[in-house]
């Protein structure tokens, strides 16, 4: 029995082989193709990343940085941010199902990877845990301020730098002086 199994699992090994030196070489020309985009670099500085997920990035961003005039309009495509509804007295907050869901995947796990690489980043995401007991829900709220730095550094065209970020936001905490 095993002897007339041996010559499949022969088959199916090269068939395995096969495919891995393909995604392999895939992958080379993927990171050529990167590399040579005039917004590498940008996409290349966010923290958590890699070499996937910053082409990735890339390619939902595209090259028409007038295609999203204010980060809400990435932030609903990718499905990180929240619906609204109003109605008199009453105020409900849904997730939103209605977006480019290979976006929302993509962001979510790029913001599950940068919490590793940022402490502001741990520290939003375990104080949005600490709110809503859902480890979902803090990493899509996570991805949804991620994609509004993000989206400022694009429309700027300068790299992510997390010194810069986090005086923005002492700045921002501060009381305006009139």
């Amino acid at each position: 029995m095993v002897e007339a199994l041996a010559p499949q699992a022969v088959t199916v090994a090269e068939m395995l082989l096969t495919t891995l030196r393909k995604k392999e070489e895939n992958l080379r020309h993927l990171h050529a193709a990167f590399v040579q985009h005039p917004d590498a670099s940008l996409f290349a500085s966010f923290p958590g990343a890699g070499d996937f997920l910053a082409p990735a990035l890339l390619v939902k961003f595209g090259e028409d940085r007038a295609r999203f005039p204010r980060p809400m309009l990435l932030q609903t495509l990718a499905g990180t941010a929240p619906v609204t509804a109003k109605s008199g007295q009453r105020h409900t907050v849904f997730f939103r199902r209605a977006c480019d869901h290979r976006f929302r995947y993509i962001t979510q796990l790029w913001a599950h990877y940068f919490r590793s690489q940022s402490a502001w980043a741990e520290t939003y995401f375990r104080s949005v845990f600490q709110r809503s007991g859902r480890r979902q829900h803090a990493t899509r709220c996570l991805a949804n301020r991620w994609l509004a730095i993000a989206w400022r550094c694009w429309q700027d065209g300068k790299p992510y730098d997390e010194a810069f970020h986090l005086q923005q936001r002492r700045q921002r905490r501060l009381p305006k002086v009139h």
